[in-house]
């Protein structure tokens, strides 16, 4: 029980690797916040959990939205009193087109929701830990925050942005005991690359890169996600660990 009696926000946790961290910390100990935007998904996770004899609870969270941070964070602070971990998993990719083909709203889309969301998320919730002297922020990026990713432009730049970010806050937020760290996976087996897998080509080109050959599942990235929530990670921060299967080793 490594977790046990922190206080845990997962965003972006009503499926995929988001669903898997979050049900690895309420076996760890945490009470964890199952949030997105498809609330009935959340209380169903959060039900699930519960049911288990885990601590959970569900609320809605649109992470392009400030309104709808702050009212997660206060109503996480007043639940629970304190915030000890945030997750930053909210991310999405809805293209993949040649950078010549996509449009400025497509741009925008993406870097709002994995860029911008994720520093609003972690602006919110920093205050509160500001005032804790203490918390664990843990930025989800992707390999594509450090090597290219053709037809996947803005999702790599927000990526990328990902990296930078989580060194700036873990530089100025040291002084308050908040660590700061990122997680890089290579392409997970989620919703999001259904179709990149069912694309022989696509798919192909793919695992050519990667040495391992296959896809990550999102199982294998929680170990990490709970070695860096817990007191284990201590003296680490404004570091990424890329779960790429070899990816970046070639």
């Amino acid at each position: 029980m490594r977790l046990h009696e922190k206080v845990a926000i997962v965003t972006g946790s009503t499926g995929g690797i988001g669903k898997a961290i979050a049900t690895g910390y309420a076996d760890e100990g945490a009470s964890v916040v199952i949030c997105g935007r498809r609330e009935h998904l959340a209380k169903d996770i959060a039900d699930e959990l519960t049911g288990r004899g885990r601590k959970a609870l569900a609320i809605r969270l649109d992470v392009t939205s400030s309104d709808s941070i702050n009212n997660l964070v206060d109503q996480v602070v007043n639940q629970f009193g304190k915030i000890d971990i945030l997750v930053n998993n909210s991310g999405i990719s809805p293209v993949w087109k040649h950078a010549e083909d996509t449009s400025e709203e497509v741009w925008g889309q993406i870097i709002t929701t994995n860029l911008t969301g994720a520093f609003l998320c972690a602006q919110a919730v920093g205050r509160v830990m500001i005032k804790q002297k203490s918390g664990k922020i843990i930025n989800m990026t992707s390999v594509g925050g450090k090597v290219a990713l053709p037809r996947l432009v803005a999702y790599c730049a927000s990526k990328a942005g990902i990296v930078m970010l989580t060194k700036v806050l873990a530089a100025e937020w040291a002084r308050h005991n908040i660590l700061v760290n990122g997680i890089g996976p290579s392409f997970v087996e989620t919703d999001l690359t259904a179709g990149l897998r069912a694309n022989d080509a696509i798919y192909n080109n793919t695992m050519s890169r990667n040495p391992l050959k296959r896809f990550a599942k999102p199982e294998e990235i929680v170990g990490t996600a709970i070695f860096l929530a817990s007191d284990e990670s201590n003296y680490i921060t404004g570091q990424t660990i890329f779960i790429d299967g070899g990816w970046l080793a070639t």
